[in-house]
């Protein structure tokens, strides 16, 4: 109970000293956006009695307030000192991945596990999980798994031509991925081999994204840790534009209004075109490194010591920024965003960002949602116990 009240106190501290710095006249190189008032929600809400399964004290009551109900609880194969590095949900299975290379495939309608599978050792490092169909797609660094749905057989086991370093996106008939070497890859799966690669320079460590066409017209685009970044036919692998910002990423880029979104450690959130030309920059007062989200027409991102702001995707316009608020937006529930810290969930007027509920959220490793706007909510707690949340009706 101590450890309980001590994480409380340091949730509603920080909260806090954000408020704090909101009230103080300061100058900042972001875009000066109308500012959300602070209101008495703003400090997370006294937990209410938990009701704990498995040894998750998830708060039933809290979530509700957020417009979710419980739905089931799993409990995907962790062996002894591994933990649950990465769940995926993919139609009628919920994939979960733990650090000791076993996979588990949970039933989506009721939680129940429909088998499990060791793939290999512990010292594999692993970058992503997907589904084609009726085939579950494991990637580590250096191949490529095929699993049935069914029963999680292997069917396929296929070797990448590169060390890769990022989970995949599926376009143009081919998996890409970022690669440890500073290429974008892609990798052909009836095949086996790779079918064409774009090196930039500087390890590609983030998911390439999508960013506009569809079939043989679909564009990716990547950015390396030296700031380089290209636009690529997903099909050929032919560049479109490229270009370079000035450092790094520590988050994966984005897409909305035809642009990728790249929120950088040059402390500026760019929007950049498919041709390479830079549509608009905020430039910030700190290095950029909570995950940008989008809706396809306004972007939500941490701006520095503005806070969680809504910039306009086609402009870079500010609309409106929360200095009292930190955290990556999840989804969008019953028009309002939900906002996750690694501590705290917090529901925001999606028009004003004022604070509508917040509550410290105990034990929790993720928080995520399989739809952007009214999708199911994923908790997972340090122990790798998965709660599903359905929104409340």
């Amino acid at each position: 109970m101590k450890e309980l009240h001590s994480r409380f106190q340091n949730a509603a501290r920080t909260l806090s000293l954000g408020l704090l710095a909101g009230l103080a006249l300061s100058v900042t190189a972001c875009a000066t956006p109308k500012k959300a008032e602070a209101t008495p929600a703003a400090k997370p809400a006294e937990s209410k009695a938990p009701a704990p399964v498995g040894g998750y004290a998830i708060n039933d009551a809290n979530f509700l307030e957020l417009g979710y109900k419980r739905d089931w609880t799993a409990f995907p194969f962790v062996g002894n000192g591994q933990r649950l590095q990465m769940i995926q949900p993919a139609g009628d299975l919920v994939l979960a991945l733990e650090t000791g290379s076993t996979v588990s495939a949970i039933e989506t309608s009721n939680g129940g596990i429909r088998w499990s599978n060791e793939l290999t050792n512990p010292l594999t490092r692993f970058v992503g999980l997907g589904r084609a169909g009726d085939a579950i797609q494991v990637s580590a660094d250096n191949e490529l798994w095929e699993l049935a749905a069914t029963g999680g057989s292997i069917l396929k086991r296929q070797a990448f031509g590169r060390i890769v370093n990022t989970p995949a996106i599926a376009a143009g008939g081919s998996l890409i991925y970022g690669a440890t070497t500073g290429h974008v890859t892609a990798h052909r799966t009836d095949l086996g081999v790779e079918r064409w690669a774009f090196l930039l320079r500087g390890a590609v460590d983030h998911k390439p994204v999508i960013v506009g066409g569809s079939g043989d017209e679909t564009i990716v685009a990547a950015v390396s840790q030296s700031g380089a970044y290209v636009f690529l036919s997903a099909r050929s692998g032919r560049p479109t534009g490229r270009g370079e910002i000035f450092g790094g990423i520590d988050t994966d880029p984005i897409a909305a209004q035809g642009l990728m979104i790249v929120a950088g450690r040059d402390q500026s959130l760019w929007g950049i075109g498919t041709d390479g030309e830079v549509a608009w920059r905020l430039r910030c007062d700190q290095r950029l490194n909570r995950q940008p989200a989008t809706d396809g027409t306004t972007v939500w991102c941490q701006l520095g010591s503005e806070g969680l702001s809504a910039v306009d995707a086609k402009s870079g316009k500010v609309m409106w920024s929360n200095r009292v608020v930190e955290g990556s937006v999840i989804g969008i529930r019953a028009g309002q965003l939900l906002v996750w810290n690694g501590a705290v969930a917090l529901l925001l007027d999606k028009d004003r960002g004022d604070i509508v509920r917040s509550f410290v959220v105990q034990q929790t490793a993720s928080l995520q949602t399989d739809k952007f706007e009214d999708g199911n909510l994923y908790a997972v707690s340090d122990t790798g116990v998965v709660v599903r949340f359905v929104p409340r009706k």
